[in-house]
């Protein structure tokens, strides 16, 4: 399995990175999913002869993507940059790699976080200048590639096409960006979807549809482990922006940054309404605190 790649939309988009057994070192897993398999994930967006990659994959990793790279890219094909959802070393951690192994110039990052993203503002250039551009470019500059910042509206381009349309996501907790590819209707989901793990190393995806209690728990458990502050926060307006933008995409592949890849439509359909359904389950929970809290004031 060292060097084996997975093909997900033929041609086009391929699945690479390497596969680690889940102990208490990796602390987005509870305890019942130790020793069972997460994979930490890559992929390889084609176009022509010109190629991207979205997230850079694990240092941990370098010789396992060098090598399913190598056996990818063919006589001619470009491969000079990637894009990558966040700033987090599961995500970037293998760029100073990539550019010593392939000669990678510039990654599609999105920028830093600021003190001033933490205060509520209707002014659009408050909202801009809450990001710190400088910051990533200088983080981007110390692996040695150019930073181009990657933010709404602002698509990026393979072989000359539009082809990754960048979302800030509210569902975060440090800047995620989560990319939408048309082509081939996949939605770069960074830090979400990613609690389906694996018996064996093997399984990098899965085509299930879930029930909706299945898919509820399932959400329930993931945002349980790494974005507690919903349990406490009122997520109206968080749940309106992404039923807007499921609504308004197709897709039929979810490719998180680690676990496995979901897909089929239902597949993905069942995954997204139990998101949606979590969280409004979350928002119903604590709505009796807000009444009471504005109450007391």
């Amino acid at each position: 399995m060292r060097d084996q790649t997975f093909e997900i939309v033929r041609g086009e988009l391929f699945l690479l990175g390497g596969v680690e057994q889940i102990d208490e070192r990796i602390s987005w897993y509870s305890a019942e999913d130790r020793g069972k398999f997460v994979a930490y994930n890559s992929y390889l967006l084609r176009s022509g002869n010109d190629c991207l990659l979205v997230e850079s994959g694990a240092a941990a990793h370098r010789g396992i993507i060098r090598e399913q790279l190598r056996n990818l890219l063919r006589d001619g094909d470009q491969f000079k940059r990637i894009a990558v959802t966040r700033n987090e070393p599961e995500c970037v951690c293998n760029i100073p790699n990539l550019v010593r192994d392939f000669g990678i110039e510039a990654v599609h990052s999105a920028p830093q976080m600021s003190s001033l993203q933490f205060f509520p503002s209707d002014s659009a250039e408050v909202r801009s200048e809450s990001f710190d551009k400088r910051s990533a470019e200088l983080l981007m500059l110390e692996f040695g590639v150019q930073c181009i910042a990657a933010d709404e509206g602002e698509s990026i381009s393979i072989n000359g096409e539009v082809r990754l349309e960048p979302f800030k996501t509210p569902l975060r907790v440090l800047p995620s960006l989560w990319f939408h590819d048309a082509n081939t209707r996949t939605l770069f989901c960074s830090d979400i979807f990613c609690a389906a793990v694996s018996k064996t190393p093997a399984i990098r995806a899965n085509s299930d549809v879930l029930s909706k209690d299945e898919a509820m728990a399932l959400m329930l458990r993931e945002l349980a482990m790494k974005f507690e502050w919903l349990s406490r926060g009122q997520l109206s307006g968080i749940i309106a922006i992404l039923e807007e933008y499921f609504s308004k995409r197709n897709i039929e592949v979810l490719a998180p940054t680690r676990g496995q890849v979901i897909i089929g439509a239902d597949a993905v359909n069942s995954r997204l309404c139990g998101l949606i359904e979590a969280m409004k389950m979350l928002d119903a929970r604590n709505l009796p605190l807000h009444a009471s809290s504005v109450l007391s004031r």
